[in-house]
């Protein structure tokens, strides 16, 4: 990573269009050739070193912000609810309570499932498409002109889906299992623009002059003036990865605005219930392709690597996966925290949905969607404000950036073995009084959010240059082995114990696990080992 350039002792301003003398391109303060410059891994375009790249890319992160936003709380709430009033206490035909301990079962094919194993198993069958859609995408987007394309493909098709959401207003099955449909199809197109729109995150920071292969060299082990080098690039490199971040919550956040105003303006949330969730969707769906079409405009497409002569495009996806699955041994390290990375993002992403649902039945289905919707808004709230607290105290601390994985994940840990707890009876605590959860929610959020944004600047100083897409990818199409197991085992446990605690015990494992791996990787030694390209790895085996 590199020291930016000091501003001009005049205080002039720079070019139109450009970015300031911070941001721009330095030559490398060394002599010696960069080593991870190769043939097939092209410098980005002057274009995208322009303040307009930059700001197209923000706002493409915002507008997938809001559809992203509701589909991570009104679309399976609004799942919830439908469930929960389709369904029917089992072997009974009465309808299911709305609030406390509820048991209640809904048709899944020929058989009946714990109406929230429902929910589960449909996030258990579109994790596991998502996984092989991405190692698709994954594959082919750091080749030619396909990665802006691809993604604004993926993005406006995310928001079309939530389109439909608004006329699915009927309690029947028929719509169940079409807003059912409808979530498993927005699952899968995410994991699309999710994998390119991070592999943007180590192409800014090198074309802009976040970051540059001398400078990455250095550790806070060395000497003074080194580590003090050291710590500022790593603030820098955060930079993009935090305002990516920042720039989707921002997105939620307005989408969720919206369903806060819906939702006191429509009267009363016991006669509309989930209506209002699913007004709110299709109107997010619309802010997504409206800032998309704007973020189109500004971001210019990035030339990649060129396709192998003699390769056939459709191949080029399992030959770059079986080229990635070889060189664990060149890039141990960027293996060890992906892993990490994905054990703590399965654990993250259902725990907080199972926190969500449990959020829900203790306030009451329907009676709480009004509160569901102020529990919802802070959560963002809270992302954001972790995300942005992380980058502004950094560069006031001498800690290494490790160490602020460990405290974070730690916060996490601690979250949801507190909601464990909960499973014993003789406990009155464990998610059993609204106070827990929104004590909760400002911790688990804060911290998860940050370790996101730090996730991504660790991950993108391991990988080699040229391969951003394909190595990204890889922490969304390795949940192929983790991403759908983990939802599937709660939805059996669910089915069994109705109970939402007791899937909790699965997220904390894998926590604990991925805790481990962070422990275990070596981060001066898998920079150094990125310093060499993906290509130029393997000819030398």
């Amino acid at each position: 990573m590199a020291q930016s350039q000091q501003s001009p002792q005049d205080g002039s301003a720079p070019p139109a269009g450009k970015l300031s003398p911070e941001f721009e391109v330095s030559p490398s303060s060394s002599p010696e050739p960069a080593p991870r410059d190769a043939p097939d891994a092209p410098e980005p375009h002057a274009a995208i070193t322009t303040k307009k790249a930059l700001w197209g890319w923000l706002i493409l992160c915002f507008s997938t912000g809001p559809t992203s936003g509701m589909v991570n709380n009104y679309v399976t709430a609004s799942i919830q609810s439908a469930a929960n009033t389709v369904g029917h206490v089992p072997g009974t035909n009465q309808p299911c309570a709305r609030r406390g301990a509820i048991s209640c079962v809904v048709k899944l094919g020929a058989t009946e499932v714990d109406y929230l194993s429902y929910l589960l198993y449909l996030r258990s069958i579109s994790r596991a498409i998502e996984g092989v859609v991405s190692i698709l995408t994954a594959g082919a987007a750091d080749y030619s002109n396909y990665r802006k394309p691809m993604m604004m493909g993926s993005i406006y098709l995310f928001g079309m889906l939530a389109l439909p959401f608004a006329g699915l207003t009927q309690q029947t099955y028929g719509n169940l299992n079409a807003m059912a449909t409808l979530y498993i199809m927005l699952t899968v197109v995410s994991g699309m623009y999710t994998v390119i729109e991070a592999s943007y995150v180590p192409i800014f920071m090198r074309s802009v002059g976040w970051s540059r292969p001398t400078r990455r060299l250095e550790t806070v082990a060395t000497e003074a003036p080194s580590s003090y080098q050291s710590r500022k690039s790593w603030v820098k490199g955060s930079r993009v990865s935090v305002l990516g971040l920042v720039s989707g919550n921002v997105g939620a956040l307005v989408a969720l605005l919206i369903g806060v105003i819906i939702t006191y303006s429509r009267g009363s949330a016991m006669r509309e219930g989930y209506h209002n969730f699913l007004l709110a969707i299709t109107i997010a769906g619309c802010l997504t392709i409206v800032f998309a079409i704007l973020g189109q405009i500004l971001l210019p497409s990035v030339p990649g690597k060129p396709r192998p002569k003699g390769k056939l495009a459709i191949l080029l996806p399992l030959r770059n996966w079986i080229k990635l699955l070889g060189s664990v041994r060149q890039y141990p390290n960027a293996f060890k925290l992906c892993v990490g990375w994905i054990l703590w993002n399965t654990g993250y992403s259902n725990f907080l949905q199972l926190l969500g649902s449990l959020f829900l039945e203790t306030n009451g289905i329907q009676r709480g969607s009004g509160l569901f919707t102020v529990y919802s808004f802070i959560t963002i709230i809270c992302a954001c404000v972790g995300s942005l607290t992380w980058l502004f105290a950094l560069p006031y601390t001498r800690f290494h950036i490790k160490l602020w994985a460990y405290f974070f994940l730690g916060v996490n840990i601690l979250c949801v073995f507190w909601g464990c707890l909960g499973i014993s009876n003789s406990l009155t605590i464990g998610y059993k009084h609204m106070a827990e959860y929104w004590i909760a929610i400002v911790l688990f959020m804060s911290t998860s959010s940050a370790l996101r944004s730090l996730n991504r600047v660790l991950f993108a100083s391991l990988i080699p240059k040229g391969s951003e897409a394909l190595y990204f990818g890889l922490e969304i199409t390795l949940d192929l082995a983790t991403g759908w197991i983990n939802p599937l085992v709660q939805g059996v446990i669910q089915n069994r114990t109705h109970n939402l605690r007791f899937p909790m015990i699965p997220n904390l494992i894998l926590m604990v696990l991925a805790f481990g791996l962070y422990l275990w990787t070596d981060m001066e030694k898998g920079m150094r080992d990125a310093e060499t390209p993906l290509e130029a790895s393997r000819s030398e085996d």
